[in-house]
């Protein structure tokens, strides 16, 4: 029987991968929900996930700020997808929604999830892109201006205009409406 000699270069390997794997389970589902967020669509949202931890793993002793480069990834994941779209004839098909199992309002989360996604699919990528990073990933406009390479000052005028025509969505209005009736009660 042959014992294979440890080196200093398999116990960094296995440290990196547990650290890859710490990382994936601590920030796993917020990924997603970003996923999702940029996408709009749950089946979508779960290739771009998967790609975007792929694109990690081989790059991830390279990687100072492993979230910023998901976010990044994502971005350019959503664009390229969406180009990649656009060339494509129409596809018909159905769309499932599942809710997000993450929430702790199921009831909340099965009306407002299917809202947010169709409003949030009104908005360009770009727009939609500074929404998600801004308002549901909690980054400042410094930070979303750095990552997506564009001016803060860009970043504040298109959040400005998203959000303004997300306010306008029938949906979002609606399911808001009847929040603020049900908290009056």
């Amino acid at each position: 029987m042959r014992v294979k000699a440890t080196t200093r270069e398999d116990h960094v390997d296995r440290k990196q991968a547990r650290d890859f794997e710490g990382f994936v389970t601590e920030s796993g589902d917020a990924l997603l929900r970003m996923a999702t967020l940029l996408t709009t669509d749950p089946g979508l949202a779960e290739d771009v996930y998967q790609e975007t931890l792929h694109r990690l793993a081989m790059r991830w002793s390279r990687v100072d700020n492993p979230r910023a480069f998901c976010r990044r990834v994502m971005h350019n994941i959503v664009i390229d997808q969406a180009r990649a779209q656009r060339r494509r004839p129409r596809e018909l098909f159905a769309v499932h929604d599942r809710g997000d199992p993450r929430s702790a309002d199921q009831v909340a989360a099965a009306e407002l999830r299917p809202a947010l996604l169709a409003a949030l699919g009104t908005l360009t990528h770009q727009q939609r892109t500074i929404v998600v990073l801004r308002y549901f990933d909690d980054l400042s406009e410094n930070e979303v201006a750095e990552l997506l390479g564009v001016s803060p000052g860009t970043v504040k005028s298109t959040a400005s205009r998203a959000v303004a025509q997300l306010r306008t969505q029938p949906g979002l209005v609606a399911l808001f409406a009847a929040g603020t009736a049900d908290t009056t009660i």
